[in-house]
């Protein structure tokens, strides 16, 4: 097909579904000549990564990377994480393994199978976004950040439990994260959300504090320690684990060793904070989170 031609269709099929992240989807597309399987799995691989932030990998291996071409590094993300299935090639893709490969994509958040038919790029565009619009619906993150004395947020994690990897997630600051010059955090905190976010994140609940205050909630003074666990980009030579007097700076992101990243799965380990440790957080954060919110969001599939 014609570049022109496809590219048009492309843009008609955006406009038509109104699914969320149609156009960080098509850049993800490998271009002009890539095979149906090439786009299936650059189109699966960018869903994922958008909706799952340095999602673990679970195996290693580069998987069925003959015929992958530009797709190949999207194929190896799909492998490391179980979300191809049994016996599909690049070469060997069918209708019914794109139907496959987007089931195995939603079933881990309890949704049904998306339908889909594989028929071209356009469809296959299409039917991502949709699928990917279900999964971003379905997720349950609650974020609990940090301020600074002028509202810059200065620590953002997220409680990440309604997925197929529980984990936290750290996300570095962003710049334009601040809270709104507001009487209640109600009006204050939603500019934080959105700048955090993502076409496929939407944060809604929040719980933040001051960062000692913050902090708190997930380390224990003196005695934790963090292990990282994925991250957004892969970087080769990032330290497996850091101590105790390195935790606060890697979840503040003042360690040098996270330089260049993004986000990142963590796991912390160390002694549960006691009562009074509890109650002195829960005394100094602004929330939106009720009980059943915090159920809901605690919640694993």
């Amino acid at each position: 097909m014609r570049p022109l031609v496809l590219a048009l269709l492309l843009a008609l099929a955006s406009s038509a579904a109104g699914q969320v992240c149609t156009a960080e989807l098509q850049r993800a597309l490998p271009g002009a000549g890539a095979t149906p399987g090439q786009v299936a799995a650059a189109l699966l691989a960018r869903a994922v990564q958008l909706v799952e932030p340095a999602l673990p990998a679970q195996r290693g291996g580069s998987g069925p990377v003959d015929g992958a071409g530009p797709a190949a590094e999207a194929v190896t993300y799909l492998h490391r994480r179980r979300l191809l299935p049994d016996g599909w090639t690049p070469a060997g893709h069918t209708p019914e393994a794109w139907s496959a490969m987007l089931a195995r994509f939603t079933a881990p958040y309890r949704l049904p199978p998306p339908a889909a038919t594989g028929d071209g790029t356009a469809a296959m565009l299409q039917e991502a976004a949709r699928a990917l619009e279900a999964v971003a619906g379905a997720v349950r993150p609650l974020p609990v950040f940090a301020v600074d004395g002028e509202g810059q947020v200065t620590f953002f994690a997220v409680i990440w439990n309604w997925t197929p990897y529980p984990r936290l997630l750290i996300f570095r600051p962003r710049a334009g994260a601040r809270l709104a010059e507001a009487e209640t955090s109600r009006e204050a905190a939603p500019p934080v959300l959105e700048a955090m976010g993502n076409c496929a994140l939407r944060f809604d609940l929040y719980v933040y504090a001051d960062e000692d205050v913050a902090l708190r909630l997930f380390v224990a003074q003196g005695s934790s320690t963090l292990r990282i666990l994925g991250s957004e980009p892969a970087m080769a030579g990032l330290p497996a684990s850091f101590g105790t007097e390195e935790v606060v700076d890697v979840l503040t992101f003042r360690a040098a060793a996270l330089d260049g990243i993004d986000v990142a799965s963590v796991g912390i380990d160390g002694p549960s904070p006691g009562f009074g440790a509890v109650l002195y957080v829960l005394v100094r954060v602004r929330t939106n989170v009720g009980v059943d919110g915090a159920l809901r969001s605690l919640a694993l599939p």
